[in-house]
């Protein structure tokens, strides 16, 4: 993964836990108070209107409330557990015609419960089998010992409860599954949106490579040309001098030949290939005025010499290159993202370097588009930082405080003819 991707994600994971703990923290709050609430009020009414011994009744509703608690970790010995208590209530108890059984009322809101939270923590088939086995013993407690008759109250209670959890436990299966699906689009929408810009970045390195494949095979090409054509400008040369100029023009093609395949690939992109010299420095006012035809507010910084005093230092073509690709990426930034602010350009040598400044104002419309266009967000600054380091140089892109935004290069600077650096 790479470094800013790192980055953004540990911000992200940053900010989130104090909201999502908070959340989580009411969560239990109000559901151990629903439990604490269930069992105070089970534990009288198992006594007094059911007619439940105490120890049943006491006993009873801390295992049935319990079992609801132990849902939420363990969904599967919680569910089955709360089965216990619901088949043992009935059996122990002597209610008057008026009391609902065989489920009673807090009973039935546990158990109700219990199915919910088995089918938000689990795979659908336990909330349906506990909801099925708890039908199961209301209808068997109904008919123990086959009584000539079942009671209507008794049939309607076991109707509601079946009617009632089996609709909840429906809606919480369907929940979970909601949020099942909803996790996996996200997964692979991260997924997808991380492969798509290691595809960006890659196709950024591959045109970066061709471009420098182009001004290096030409560097070599004047080599050979040179190397070659020494003995005949210089016919006085020795066989010494002359076999040396020989071995160079060969060294030369030879890596030519090797460069072009292992490039190779990068032209089989069955696009044409443009024949036209890659630009330089000189082309950066191209750059300035197709910038202020887009409606962009230019300025040439003009208390250092800027441009001038740059194109008068003899660098070599990939600098050159380089800082065309940076100023054009950083231009283009403005004009996408600040349409309206003031630019001022600056490209100056500074000691052994050649620094190139990209500085623009605030733009209100710019605040709207930057938050519109996320089609490729930060390809351009990753493309300007691969261009630098690769000639081993820096960029740095920084906001300003008044809105705006700056982009410095800092290149070093060769002295072509010459082979040392300035």
């Amino acid at each position: 993964m790479p470094a800013t991707k790192r980055l953004d994600l540990a911000a992200q994971m940053a900010a989130m836990p104090r909201l999502r703990l908070k959340k989580i923290s009411w969560a239990w709050l109000g559901f151990i108070t629903a439990c604490v609430a269930l069992m105070a009020v089970g534990a009288p009414l198992n006594v007094n209107l059911y007619k439940m011994p105490l120890p049943f009744a006491l006993g009873m509703a801390i295992l049935h409330t319990g079992s609801l608690a132990l849902t939420v970790v363990r969904p599967v010995p919680g569910g089955l557990l709360s089965l216990l208590p619901l088949a043992v209530m009935p059996l122990v108890s002597t209610p008057p015609g008026s009391a609902p059984m065989p489920f009673s009322v807090v009973a039935m809101l546990t158990q109700i419960l219990v199915m919910c939270v088995a089918g938000l923590r689990s795979y659908w088939m336990l909330p349906a089998v506990i909801w099925l086995l708890s039908i199961f013993i209301g209808v068997a407690v109904n008919y123990r010992g086959m009584p000539a008759y079942v009671p209507l109250g008794a049939e309607m209670n076991v109707v509601v409860f079946a009617s009632v959890s089996g609709g909840l436990m429906v809606a919480a299966v369907i929940t979970q599954q909601w949020q099942n699906i909803r996790r996996q689009l996200l997964a692979e929408r991260n997924v997808s949106a991380e492969e798509q810009s290691m595809r960006r970045l890659a196709e950024e390195r591959a045109r970066i490579a061709r471009e420098l494949h182009d001004v290096v095979a030409h560097g070599m090409s004047i080599v050979v040309v040179q190397a070659t054509t020494a003995q005949y400008r210089h016919p006085d040369l020795d066989k010494t001098l002359k076999q040396e100029f020989d071995d160079i023009a060969a060294n030369s093609r030879r890596a030519m030949t090797e460069m072009r395949s292992m490039l190779g690939a990068l032209r089989s992109d069955g696009t044409a290939r443009d024949l036209s010299p890659q630009p330089g420095l000189t082309d950066i006012p191209q750059l300035v005025a197709a910038a202020r035809t887009a409606g962009v507010d230019v300025a040439v910084d003009s208390d250092s010499e800027s441009l001038g005093a740059a194109e008068a230092v003899d660098v070599s073509e990939v600098i050159g290159l380089t800082a065309y690709r940076i100023a054009q990426e950083a231009l283009s930034n403005v004009i996408r993202h600040a349409p309206g602010a003031t630019v001022t350009l600056s490209l100056r040598p500074i000691a052994r370097t050649l620094q190139l400044e990209i500085t623009n104002g605030p733009s209100g419309i710019g605040a709207v588009l930057a938050q519109l266009d996320r089609t490729h967000p930060g390809q351009g600054l990753i493309g300007m930082r691969e261009r630098a380091s690769i000639v081993g140089g820096s960029v740095q892109c920084t906001p300003l405080s008044n809105g705006g935004f700056l982009v410095r290069a800092t290149l070093p600077l060769v002295t072509m003819g010459t082979g040392g650096t300035k």
